[in-house]
């Protein structure tokens, strides 16, 4: 890793789901199930040809088996109001898909587990979920559902006003920092259009390629190392294992970069002639998903990214939150915001930010923080105010 002290006129940005709904129309928490949803309707339409598909709407009936149960669970204390004319009782686990994804988190990794043995030997073993009816086997094939669907609504995101593009060219400098809490490639495409970004050495805690023939072709090309350094937080979508699923002790980079869309095409299109083959596709991306529980020992080498971001914010001057709601359910990441220093300029740009900047400055403190109340598209378009 690169030694970089911080501490001097840089500025540091920080990437929410606002940024990626303003650029590409990205689903932002609250209405990714819809859009997974979306996808699974798509899917249905194929189940006869194809068996991908058909493996993928086995998983999201599964998926969708498992929040029934779960909404049938919670409104039984009120079933006796259910033909009522003047109650009407609803449940919002689908628009609070990290509710729900902590739930699966914390029952996989966490539950004590009830065990079913005959003569001492283990038949079972089943998370101490509170809803009768919900097996692990459920469970697991919910968070793959998961997964899957939201890679489906990731993976062909495109900035066609070029939002970004303009964002960066006019206002990014040399010594700026770039954080991301987005799964999608919009800054990192953007940049490289700008010839701002390279796969090489273009990520913090992740340099080395699925396919070594692909970084030998981007070195000896004129793309070069990458001018900045993007952290991704909760990892990226084309990150994946060294080996599916397994993560060898003895090997320095377990998790690799990879060019190729899962689905169809490149992640960068702009590489295909550097790249000079047909893209292969299939692989299982690495993440953490939009859980309140940061589940690390499933990805561990997000640790160092964490690390990095924490000593970036300990000596930053100037923090610019663009399209992060930073939400209050989210722990892990307000222990990160801690390291601030008091002295921290802090500029919000979201539809909501006042009341973000109040959730701040009830925490921290903080005593300069401004905002801009609008989309991130119509900040850039009106040349980024107070920047």
């Amino acid at each position: 890793m690169r030694a970089t002290t911080y501490r001097n006129n840089s500025r540091v940005f920080i990437f929410g789901a606002g940024v990626s709904k303003a650029v590409a129309g990205a689903p932002v928490m609250k209405e990714l199930f819809r859009e997974m949803e979306k996808r699974y309707e798509c899917d249905k339409l194929k189940v006869d040809t194809c068996l991908v598909a058909r493996n993928r709407v086995r998983l999201f009936k599964e998926f969708l088996s498992l929040i029934g149960k779960m909404e049938s669970f919670a409104l039984k204390p009120y079933a006796r109001l259910k033909d009522s004319p003047n109650h009407s009782v609803e449940v919002k686990i689908r628009e609070h898909i990290e509710y729900l994804i902590t739930f699966l988190d914390m029952s996989i990794q966490y539950a004590p587990p009830v065990e079913l043995k005959e003569g001492g030997l283990l038949l079972d073993s089943l998370p101490s979920v509170p809803f009768f009816g919900i097996s692990s086997k459920q469970i697991k094939d919910a968070r793959d559902a998961i997964n899957i669907y939201l890679y489906l609504c990731l993976s062909g995101l495109e900035d066609e006003k070029d939002i970004l593009g303009k964002f960066f060219h006019d206002h990014l400098r040399e010594n700026d920092h770039l954080i991301s809490f987005n799964y999608d490639l919009l800054v990192e495409r953007s940049l490289l259009q700008l010839g701002k970004w390279s796969p090489l050495e273009g990520y913090v805690g992740v340099d080395a390629f699925k396919n070594e023939e692909d970084k030998k072709r981007i070195v000896s090309s004129d793309l070069g190392k990458s001018p900045y350094r993007l952290l991704k937080l909760h990892s990226s979508i084309n990150w994946t294992w060294e080996y599916k699923g397994l993560q060898p002790e003895n090997i320095n980079h377990p998790i690799v970069m990879i060019l190729d869309d899962w689905e169809e095409g490149f992640f960068f299109p702009k590489l295909e002639k550097i790249l000079g083959r047909k893209p292969q596709g299939g692989y299982y991306p690495v993440w953490i998903l939009p859980s309140y529980v940061k589940t690390f020992s499933k990805a561990p080498f997000l640790i160092e990214i964490w690390r990095e971001a924490e000593r970036m914010l300990s000596e930053t001057k100037y923090l610019v939150l663009l399209g992060y709601s930073f939400p209050e359910q989210d722990s892990q990441s307000q222990l990160l915001f801690a390291a601030l220093p008091d002295d921290c300029r802090i500029l919000i740009v979201d539809p909501d930010a006042n009341t973000i900047k109040t959730r701040i400055h009830k925490l921290f403190q903080f005593s300069n923080i401004s905002t801009q109340n609008m989309v991130f598209e119509e900040w850039v378009i009106k040349r980024c105010p107070e920047i």
